[in-house]
């Protein structure tokens, strides 16, 4: 198996030169999904810059503005896992089709209300809080589905790289285009367009090949619950996953907290208005296709965690600097680099998961605990952040968040030795290493 896989990996290297093509995107399954979910994700990322910059207008609260961000993403700490053992037993396909038309609808209700203007906080939480159970459902079911539309149990890594890459692509470009929208035209637009993007994905989900597998725990619904404690108890029992969930958590309360934060920032220290957040949060999104390319181009599969040790410990850093700049220009540079470090570490580790788990029936419930850290963590941080903006100010609570970070960087690399002798195997016996 390591033989073949190796064969493959030499016969594209001399076919392209230095420059390898990701074998993922020799696959027309692959790429139909990735690019229909990177357009999707081009106007739900337009959505979340547009609310924060609107919420923050409308109260100026950093208080606020960190409910705001909580209920968007508070439901998934609670429904998340729980969908990890459904995603288990449901047809994928079924679910992405769902929370796809759930999503125009929800941004459609955006669009009228803001035309209307009967846009206010309230409509705004209410509505976060419906966002957040939509997504509850369909971040997971997108990584549990990137697995089984490959052809290659090999190419998972490539899969999963390119949708990384193109999703942060999106996020690059919709700051842009969100910020002249929402300078010249309105919040409106950016819901409006984020309505039409969901149509592309749509029309993926009923072209792809989504391969299935056997559930052997789906005997009933008094299964559920033994279902879930059994992911949670794999997790916590396979020490590399356990690490780098640990990890993960910790940027997500102390880092990821920084998107909410913006507007302030930008108001607060840099004297912006929306354009400025627009290129501070376009220099982060354009570190993060950086990190996506470097993934992308990456050609050894294995050391991961390696990756994923020096990227956070760099993230760290780079905050505690950025929060103690002033000038644009500084915060163009550093805020790039944030973000490339940030969404290396996250994507790394997605990857790393994806990789080194090899139990299809767990797939969805260890998915989910890991999309937990997105929809369930991020908001109490969004919380946490806000209040603490309020009280100590933006740049000591970025200050704050990024020695945190760089703690967290530094337990999970003396813990490398000790996964190493875990994955090794696991490499082995998955033929990505002889």
């Amino acid at each position: 198996m390591a033989q073949i896989n190796q064969a493959n990996s030499l016969k594209h290297k001399l076919k392209f030169g230095f420059f390898q093509i990701p074998p993922a995107l020799k696959s027309a399954n692959v790429c139909c999904f990735v690019i229909g979910e990177s357009v999707s994700f081009f106007g739900s990322w337009m959505t979340q810059f547009a609310l924060v910059w609107m919420v923050y207008q409308l109260t100026n609260s950093a208080i606020l503005v960190g409910i705001a961000g909580f209920t968007n993403q508070a439901t998934g700490l609670v429904l998340t896992p729980l969908v990890g053992v459904l995603l288990d037993r449901w047809n994928l396909r079924y679910v992405l089709l769902t929370t796809q038309f759930v999503s125009i609808v929800l941004s459609g209700t955006l669009t009228y209300l803001s035309i209307t203007g009967d846009i206010n906080f309230i409509w705004i939480i209410i509505i976060g809080i419906l966002q957040g159970i939509v997504k509850a459902f369909d971040l997971p079911a997108r990584l549990v589905a990137i697995p089984r539309i490959v052809d290659n149990k090999a190419d998972t890594y490539s899969a999963i790289s390119i949708h990384s890459f193109l999703i942060n692509t999106a996020k690059f470009i919709s700051p842009m285009v969100g910020g002249f929208l929402l300078a010249k035209v309105g919040a409106a637009s950016c819901f409006l367009v984020d309505s039409v993007s969901y149509f592309p994905f749509i029309s993926a989900i009923l072209t792809v090949r989504i391969k299935s597998f056997p559930n052997k725990d789906s005997s009933g619904k008094s299964q559920i619950w033994k279902n879930l404690k059994e992911g949670f108890v794999y997790t916590y029992e396979f020490l590399p996953i356990k690490y780098v969930l640990m990890l993960q958590v910790v940027i997500c309360f102390m880092v990821m907290t920084y998107v909410n934060l913006m507007p302030i920032f930008t108001a607060d220290v840099l004297k912006g208005n929306a354009e400025t957040m627009g290129y501070i949060m376009t220099a982060s999104a354009f570190g993060s296709i950086v990190a996506g390319l470097f993934l992308i181009l990456r050609k050894k599969v294995t050391g991961l965690e390696k990756v994923i040790a020096n990227s956070t410990m760099i993230l760290g850093l780079s905050l505690v600097i950025f929060s103690r700049s002033a000038s644009l220009e500084a915060c163009l540079f550093l805020i790039f680099i944030v973000g490339m470090t940030n969404t290396l570490s996250l994507i790394a580790i997605s990857n790393f998961i994806q990789l080194i788990l090899v139990d299809e029936n767990k797939r969805g419930r260890v998915t989910s605990i890991f999309t937990t850290g997105f929809l369930g963590i991020l908001p109490f941080g969004n919380l946490f952040f806000g209040g603490l903006a309020g009280q100590i100010g933006v740049a000591n609570a970025l200050l704050f968040g990024g020695v945190c970070c760089s703690i967290g960087a530094f337990y999970f690399a003396k813990k490398l030795p000790e996964m190493k002798k875990i994955i090794c195997p696991i490499y082995k016996q998955t033929g990505l290493i002889s």
